[in-house]
């Protein structure tokens, strides 16, 4: 019995250090691109005003946002959907519905925790988002912050410290055809 407990141990604990192996390497791969990012901060800045417009009586403004965005907002989700299931294939249907749960529920303990000043923000994003002239979706959501998981993608630019690349060799062609002076009667020999 005790070996069984044992054995058993060690499988828990191969598992538990397989799965964090596993994670790192999906994160590691996994790095967000600039339009992931957006996507991100789209899908926070739309579960923000979404518990508004159920918490603080925004509904009609929330329903005006969405319909102002609404090409911009399904691209967005879009774009979210399929970072997520980059990152994970075989959980990226889960973690995009998860990560929208953990948004919706993150917005709701806001304003638990401070209603007055959560409605007031919310306020002023609609406006912001819905006043005179329309924003640029991207420029609205600029300033929202995603969860630090979300790590950028390293920038790869080129650098004058580095040393420089040979240029690629020409492509071989065949050898230039030779030109028989109009003596040898004008034929062109190979």
């Amino acid at each position: 019995m005790r070996k069984f407990v044992k054995v058993s141990a060690a499988a828990l604990m191969l598992t538990c250090m397989g799965g964090n192996v596993y994670a790192a390497a999906a994160t590691a791969s996994g790095c967000a691109r600039p339009a992931d990012l957006n996507a991100l901060k789209t899908a926070a800045m739309q579960q923000r005003l979404m518990v508004a417009a159920l918490s603080c009586g925004e509904s009609q403004s929330y329903n005006n946002f969405v319909r102002s965005y609404q090409t911009e907002l399904q691209a967005s989700d879009k774009n979210l959907q399929t970072y997520f299931r980059r990152v994970n294939g075989k959980t990226g249907t889960a973690d995009y519905h998860a990560y929208k749960t953990r948004l919706a529920n993150s917005s709701s303990m806001a304003v638990i925790n401070d209603m007055t000043g959560y409605c007031a923000s919310a306020k002023a994003s609609f406006e912001q988002a819905l006043g005179g002239t329309k924003t640029d979706l991207a420029v609205f959501i600029s300033d929202t912050t995603v969860d630090q998981r979300f790590a950028p993608c390293p920038l790869q630019t080129a650098t004058s410290s580095e040393p420089t690349a040979k240029a690629p060799a020409a492509p071989r062609t065949r050898p230039a055809q030779r030109t028989v002076s109009a003596q040898g009667g004008g034929v062109a020999q190979k």
